[in-house]
């Protein structure tokens, strides 16, 4: 049994990816309240931009922030797929429609979830890179007044 660290126990990766990421679905979440039907996943890679370049900068490597970003900023995917998981508690009829029906809808989440949380992976990696190659690398110069 694995048992609860704070985070500024974990390993900088996470924690890096980590409050990325809740900025990411933060503003994610919020696109999606915004009134439209459609969920926005720029913010994630923004947030793999910005998680990129300060990982590069502080520790000389990018490397497992962007993807793990991703994952954490696509959590309001779940919501689209709760959202059809309902429309699907509804369905009435004969037993072979209802049946057919879920069918349907278990292939759906399926796929939208992967698609989902797979385009998001791929923006948090996309803006990570992108990220780590605007900077230089290694800690910043002793004259810089930035910390």
């Amino acid at each position: 049994m694995t048992r609860f660290r704070a985070p500024s126990e974990l390993p900088w990766r996470r924690r890096y990816s980590l409050a990325g990421g809740l900025v990411a679905a933060a503003f994610v979440s919020w696109s999606y309240l915004d009134g439209r039907s459609a969920m926005s996943l720029s913010a994630v890679f923004f947030a793999g931009l910005v998680v990129g370049a300060l990982a590069k900068r502080r520790h000389g490597t990018a490397t497992g922030v962007g993807v793990r970003t991703g994952l954490v900023g696509g959590l309001p995917v779940l919501w689209i797929l709760a959202t059809v998981f309902g429309a699907a508690t509804a369905l009435s009829g004969p037993t072979w429609f209802v049946v057919g029906g879920w069918l349907m809808m278990l292939g759906g989440v399926a796929t939208v979830g992967l698609l989902g949380f797979g385009l998001s992976a791929l923006l948090g990696e996309a803006g990570a890179r992108v990220g780590a190659a605007l900077t230089t690398s290694g800690p910043p110069s002793a004259t810089a007044t930035n910390e």
